[in-house]
C-alpha cells in the first residue's frame, strides 16, 4: 500500500525523500562511530573550501575599500600638515636669514674707519622720492642730528651720495646714480683723473672724458678724488665693467660697477666734518 503510494508522488518528491532517508541513515551510522565517515567528512570539507574563500571575496572588498580610502584621507592630511609645517618653517628660516644679513650689514658699516676729518653718523634709509625718475631716497636723520646740506653719504663698501635736504628729523639723499649727480675719481692704478656720472639706473655708472689713449682697463677701481671739495678724497665709487672706444669722437665708453650698494641700502654713514659748528647748519624747508 505505502509503495503504491510512494510510488504515485512526483519525481522530484520522491527523489528528496530518498535523499532525506539515505541522509537520515548515515547520520544514524556516525552517530554509532564518528570514525567510519571521517575521510569523507575531511574530503568535502576540503572541497568546500573554494567556496567559503568565495563568499568572503565582497566582505574582503569592502574592507579593503575602507581601508585604502581611510589611508589615502590619512596621507592627505599628513601631507598638509606637513606641507604648513615646512612653509611655517620656510618663514622663520627666511626671517633669521634677513636678520643675519642686517646684523652682517650693521657690523660691516660700523667697522668703517673713521677719518679724523668726520663723524660717522648712522642712518636709516625709510623711504623713496615720490619722483621715480629721480635716484633719491629719504633718511630718518636731520637737522638735530647735525645733518647739513652737502655732506656725503656712504655705506661700508662705497659713496652713496649728497645730503641735497635737510628737516628737523629727516633729509633727502641725492644718490651718485642720478643722471644729474657727478663725482670726480681717479684711476687707482694709474692716478688718471676723470668724472663718474649717474645713468638713472642703480646698477651701473657712467666714466666720462676718458680719451682713447688713456689706460683705462677692466677691472680698474675708481676711488673720489676730493676735486672741488664737494665729496672727500679716498672713498671707492665703483669698479670698470666695460670698455668700448667710439667712432665718432676721441673719447671712450666706459660702464662702472657700483662700489655701494644702491639695492638694498637700509642703513648708511653719513660723513659730518668735525670742524663744522652749529652756525653752519643749513635748514631746508623745500
Amino acid at each position: 500500500m505505502i509503495p503504491s503510494i510512494f510510488a504515485r508522488q512526483p519525481l522530484a518528491l520522491r527523489k528528496t525523500a530518498i535523499v532525506l532517508i539515505v541522509a537520515l541513515v548515515l547520520m544514524w551510522f556516525d552517530s554509532k562511530n564518528s570514525d567510519w565517515f571521517k575521510p569523507i567528512r575531511n574530503t568535502s570539507h576540503a572541497a568546500m573550501q573554494p567556496i567559503y574563500e568565495l563568499s568572503l571575496l565582497p566582505s574582503y572588498a569592502k574592507h579593503w575599500v575602507s581601508g585604502s580610502l581611510q589611508s589615502k584621507e590619512a596621507l592627505r592630511r599628513e601631507n598638509i600638515q606637513l606641507k604648513s609645517q615646512l612653509i611655517h618653517a620656510q618663514a622663520k628660516l627666511q626671517q633669521q636669514d634677513y636678520i643675519l644679513a642686517q646684523n652682517a650689514r650693521l657690523q660691516g658699516i660700523l667697522s668703517t674707519t673713521e677719518p679724523e676729518q668726520f663723524d660717522l653718523t648712522l642712518a636709516q634709509v625709510i623711504g623713496t622720492d615720490t619722483n621715480l625718475l629721480r635716484q633719491i631716497v629719504m633718511l630718518n636723520k636731520g637737522a638735530q642730528d647735525g645733518v647739513q646740506v652737502g655732506q656725503t653719504v656712504i655705506d661700508e663698501k662705497g659713496i652713496l651720495g649728497q645730503i641735497i635736504n635737510v628737516y628737523p628729523n629727516t633729509s633727502r639723499l641725492l644718490l651718485i646714480t642720478d643722471e644729474q649727480q657727478s663725482v670726480a675719481v681717479t684711476v687707482k692704478r694709474t692716478g688718471q683723473r676723470a668724472i663718474v656720472t649717474g645713468k638713472g639706473i642703480p646698477t651701473s655708472l657712467s666714466l666720462d672724458y676718458v680719451f682713447k689713449t688713456s689706460d683705462v682697463r677692466v677691472g680698474d677701481e675708481l676711488v673720489s678724488s676730493g676735486l672741488g671739495g664737494r665729496i672727500p678724497a679716498g672713498y671707492r665709487v665703483g669698479r670698470v665693467a666695460h670698455v668700448k672706444d667710439g667712432q665718432a669722437d676721441n673719447f671712450r665708453s666706459i660702464e662702472v660697477t657700483p662700489a655701494a650698494n644702491f639695492i638694498d641700502n637700509a642703513y648708511v654713514l653719513i660723513l659730518q666734518d668735525k670742524r663744522a659748528t652749529s652756525n653752519d647748519i643749513v635748514f631746508d624747508e623745500r
